[in-house]
């Protein structure tokens, strides 16, 4: 079993922040209700961002399809149902929740005046994480694969 879930477009676009990280209270809800009557429920994220996931623990397993297009339904599909092999690497790291993120003062979001700060300098992405020692939900890098790969 599998719930679809993300945020939509008019929310997320091009020339525009996001006033959370988080996916819905209704969304989130929805993921932890179907989890709670079926142990086996896997998540399918359609985000163009990171996000939380505070029901991470009650699922068998997050996709992160971002949005993938179209023709996604049957990639998804195949991937779900084991006809291909998921594979692919995080293109940015999930944290655990925004005040994990470097960026999460007031001074740089949402700004003052139209005037945001960036004053995190270089620590911005994984180098915050291991320069400050903050163990994300996700590490840019992260991903799994159902191969298993030997040399020689």
């Amino acid at each position: 079993d599998s719930t679809w879930r993300g945020l939509r477009h008019k929310g997320e676009s091009e020339g525009s922040d996001l006033g959370s990280i988080d996916l819905s209270d209704a969304q989130n809800s929805l993921i932890s209700a179907v989890a709670a009557a079926n142990p086996d429920t896997v998540v399918v994220l359609n985000t163009g961002s990171a996000v939380t996931m505070p029901w991470l623990s009650s699922v068998k397993g997050v996709l992160e399809a971002w949005y993938p297009g179209q023709g996604y339904g049957t990639a998804i599909a195949s991937l779900l149902f084991g006809d291909t092999n998921p594979s692919g690497h995080l293109p940015v790291t999930f944290p655990k929740s925004l005040s994990d993120v470097p960026a999460d003062t007031s001074a740089q979001w949402p700004g003052a005046n139209g005037t945001v700060q960036y004053s995190e300098g270089t620590d911005v992405g994984y180098r915050h994480y291991d320069a400050d020692q903050v163990e994300p939900l996700f590490p840019f890098g992260h991903g799994l694969s159902y191969t298993s790969f030997s040399f020689g």
